[in-house]
């Protein structure tokens, strides 16, 4: 297990050292400086460059990417030029909680409805439930996430008048501000727990077939005591095995999302950074997702062999 842990921490230090590349090759690419992006009147072509030269903007490309580099190997994310003396790891402190708790009220709806909804299609397969679950699951898992929040905004916002458009706008702030999540987090997850209810449908459909499970109905268990101890378990490891993928994809997604209901965490504050080519930030945001997706990847990956004890010999592989 430790030369597992060693080989995926080294694993992960490359791919986040080729993250580091390709944003900082793709910020610069793109045309406008940081403060060339703020327009504002009151700078001078003297006051950029002066601002430039002040914070080595004006240097090569290779030695700039170096310093990048060095500071980050220091735990130094730099400073945000939009916010000017403002430390890239105190903005990002500040938006971590909002982000957070969308993206855990977002993984438990995911979790929490889209599990049960695929057992229970699957123990009644062919069922009125099971047509059901099988359309709804289809038509979310079509639509993006992004017009699920527009669509939601139309309809309680502006139609019935329930919810603010801004719904987002102090969220985090306290335990009170917690129902404002709500629709955000249905949005950002309906499309992944569409895809985990299907899954959870078909694995469970799978082991309800082995002969072990049989064996367990013909010593008279009860269906409950089948279905949950003995399908459910053997099923988890494909419904286990694209958990990281789904807690990525509502990581990643919850930019728009933030946008849309006016959030105040992390993705909004990567939308101002693009827009005001805030380099720092950008890196910052960058790099934090990438380690928040590579730990979601380690964490599936350990939690196999609890699952399936076939994994902890290598049983599995070898097949």
């Amino acid at each position: 297990m430790l030369i597992y842990l060693v080989r995926r921490i080294a694993a992960a230090t490359l791919t986040l050292l080729l993250i580091c590349l390709v944003t900082f090759v793709l910020m610069h690419a793109v045309p406008g400086g940081p403060f060339e992006a703020r327009a504002d009147p009151r700078l001078s072509a003297e006051a950029i460059h002066a601002l430039e030269t002040h914070y080595g903007l004006n240097e090569p490309m290779p030695e700039q990417f170096l310093g990048v580099l060095g500071n980050l190997l220091r735990g130094d994310l730099g400073v945000s030029f939009a916010q000017p003396g403002q430390p890239v790891s105190s903005l990002l402190a500040d938006k971590l909680l909002p982000s957070f708790l969308l993206g855990a009220m977002a993984f438990a709806f995911v979790v929490g409805v889209g599990v049960p909804m695929g057992i229970m299609a699957a123990v009644r397969p062919r069922s009125a439930w099971d047509v059901a679950n099988l359309v709804t699951s289809t038509v979310l898992a079509a639509i993006p996430h992004f017009v699920i929040a527009f669509l939601m905004l139309l309809v309680f916002a502006v139609g019935l008048g329930w919810v603010d458009v801004r719904l987002g706008k102090g969220f985090g702030d306290s335990i009170a501000s917690l129902p404002r999540g709500i629709l955000p987090a249905i949005a950002l997850g309906a499309p992944s727990m569409a895809i985990l209810s299907r899954l959870t449908r078909g694995a469970m459909l799978e082991v309800m077939q082995q002969d072990y499970v049989r064996t367990a109905r013909a010593k008279g268990l009860a269906e409950r005591t089948v279905v949950l101890r003995h399908a459910l378990r053997n099923s988890l490891v494909p419904v286990l095995t694209v958990l990281a993928p789904i807690f990525a994809t509502l990581v990643t997604g919850s930019i728009v999302i933030e946008s849309i209901f006016g959030l105040p965490g992390v993705g909004s504050a990567f939308i101002d950074s693009v827009r005001q080519r805030d380099y720092g930030m950008i890196m910052g945001t960058t790099l934090l997702y990438a380690v928040v997706i590579m730990a979601a990847n380690l964490v599936v990956d350990l939690l196999y062999p609890l699952v399936d004890p076939r994994f902890a010999s290598g049983g599995a592989r070898r097949r």
